[in-house]
């Protein structure tokens, strides 16, 4: 898969304006809605960035990247957050090893933007 992006929210209208915006930008894009299954599909998907809302029922968005960034295998692996939250706490950010956040509401270009510079 050539520029794979694994997004996860669990919103169904947000994951559809991911999918489309980031598949018009040249990227191959799955999705989830949920960090469960993020967790289990990243060694089969193997994405370049995952994009990843906070707000999830069950297992929040912080833990999920936390999670992933603890295997040795996807330290490197960006994670950009998506968060409807007006500022989440350093502390948080830091501890999830999240590598940039996007706040709701978001410009698309400035989305795009973000994707393309953790992709480079």
């Amino acid at each position: 898969m050539l520029n794979p992006i694994l997004v996860v929210e669990d919103n169904d209208d947000l994951s559809l304006l991911f999918k489309l915006v980031l598949e018009s930008a040249g990227y191959q894009v799955s999705t989830v809605d949920n960090g469960y299954d993020a967790l289990k599909y990243i060694n089969k998907i193997q994405p370049q960035l995952i994009l990843m809302d906070i707000m999830m029922p069950e297992i929040d968005g912080l833990q999920v990247a936390h999670d992933i960034k603890q295997q040795q295998s996807n330290e490197s692996l960006p994670i950009l957050l998506v968060s409807a939250v007006d500022r989440l706490q350093d502390e948080q950010l830091i501890e999830s090893k999240a590598d940039g956040i996007l706040y709701k509401p978001f410009d698309l270009d400035e989305l795009i933007t973000k994707v393309d510079r953790l992709t480079a």
